[in-house]
């Protein structure tokens, strides 16, 4: 077995696989060479953000649009089972902007042409921060929230009966989400448009993509409110050097630093 036959073997940062780590990565801690990774993530949708917005200054943006009713997922019982669940165990905030992840995702998958299963974009979109649910058993001082609620929206599903190939594609697509940005080559479109809606949505990144009356209609379908205390995003919460502590001080940095890029912004 050659090195590179290791490096292969090892699990995709962010991954369900990566969650199990033990020792002194596990519960989702980030080395410093996975910090580096997801630092570069997060430099590449602020570059992406950088040329949306001067094609749109220039006129050369030709942002997507689309009725919100069709874009609606499949009436499947995969997707009533993830719904009723998030209903049940999300606070408000959360709910609400679960909801507009998944049409964030849509809208850019629309963008790129993208062929998307809906219904696996939206379990995953609906469930993706099941790990910062009202009940969740533990919290997110001693764990990855997003491996958490990954491994909580898997089981869950399974406990329904449903299919054990697309629970864990649902599964990893939640876990990566914190990433930053999400390979649709290495991990597939509904991993990647989860994770571009939920930046999408909390930072504003490629909200240039959408038309102005359809976020407009997202956003008045399902409102804002605080999402700032709704995802708890506040400093030293969360486990240290885990994906969500490692971006909630990145940003506080990046703010201290003039950067553009901030927690604050809306894809108004």
């Amino acid at each position: 077995m050659t090195m590179f036959d290791e490096i292969e073997k090892k699990p995709a940062l962010g991954s369900l696989a990566w969650g199990t780590r033990t020792g002194a990565y596990s519960h989702g801690r980030l080395t410093t060479y996975e910090k580096l990774g997801v630092l570069g993530n997060m430099g590449k949708m602020a570059g992406l953000q950088g040329l949306d917005v001067l094609a749109s200054k220039l006129g050369l943006m030709k942002a997507y649009g689309a009725d919100l009713e069709g874009l609606l997922p499949p009436t499947t019982g995969l997707v009533t089972d993830s719904l009723v669940f998030a209903d049940e165990v999300l606070g408000e905030e959360i709910f609400q902007h679960s909801w507009r992840t998944y049409y964030w995702g849509m809208l850019l998958g629309g963008y790129r042409g993208l062929e998307i299963d809906r219904e696996i974009l939206f379990s995953a979109a609906i469930l993706h921060d099941l790990g910062m649910a009202k009940d969740r058993p533990v919290h997110p001082c001693t764990c990855c929230f997003a491996v958490h609620g990954a491994e909580r929206g898997k089981a869950h599903l399974i406990s329904k009966g449903h299919d054990p190939a697309k629970t864990r594609k649902i599964g990893d697509a939640i876990a990566l989400h914190l990433n930053g940005y999400v390979s649709d080559r290495v991990h597939g479109v509904e991993a990647h448009l989860l994770s571009r809606g939920a930046m999408c949505d909390v930072f504003g990144l490629g909200s240039k993509r959408v038309a102005r009356d359809t976020r407009r209609a997202i956003l008045a379908h399902h409102p804002k409110g605080d999402l700032l205390n709704g995802l708890e995003i506040w400093p030293g919460h969360h486990l240290k050097n885990t994906r969500g502590d490692f971006l909630i001080r990145l940003n506080r940095n990046e703010k201290h630093a003039a950067q553009p890029l901030s927690l604050q912004q809306s894809p108004r």
